[in-house]
């Protein structure tokens, strides 16, 4: 049997630094899950709109996404990681999707139909508060999964999820 000259207790040492490793840099950093809520919140907001022209209630909210955008953007990461959906993630994501329609729907509704000022505010702050919360802990599920992962060399190219 060929060996490398390195020894098990080595291979062990750099599997546990390499899954360190991933620990600390698979996560998003947090400004990306605040930024996701406030784009949601600028959805959630659109109701307040409908008496403005119709060019402010188009430029306004793609004005105001891409500020937060620019804000939210000011330090890239040093590295992106690559990831192919599974099953389990796109489950997860047609979970928020669901979630934002419904609030913002019901809110729209409620503000349109009863006159309820302040549905589309509280559809906002509940979307936010949503995304903020449970967001990180999608992204730190989704990271213990690769870093849990068996390493398959065929497919260390990618990441799958």
């Amino acid at each position: 049997m060929e060996s490398d000259g390195s020894t098990p207790a080595e291979g062990l040492g750099a599997a546990s630094a390499s899954q360190e490793a991933n620990a600390r840099h698979l996560p998003r950093p947090k400004r990306y899950w605040v930024m996701l809520g406030l784009f949601l919140s600028v959805f959630a907001l659109l109701p307040y709109m409908t008496g403005l022209p119709v060019v402010v209630q188009f430029v306004a909210p793609v004005l105001l996404v891409l500020l937060i955008a620019l804000v939210a953007a000011r330090k890239q990461p040093t590295a992106v990681r690559q990831i192919k959906p599974s099953g389990r993630m796109v489950l997860q994501i047609a979970g928020f999707a669901a979630l934002v329609g419904v609030v913002a729907g019901a809110s729209r509704g409620a503000y349109a139909a009863q006159g309820w000022w302040w549905a589309p505010l509280a559809a906002a702050v509940i979307l936010f508060g949503v995304v903020v919360t449970l967001g990180p802990l999608m992204d730190r599920s989704w990271a213990r999964r690769v870093r849990t992962a068996p390493f398959d060399r065929n497919r260390a190219t990618a990441i799958r999820i």
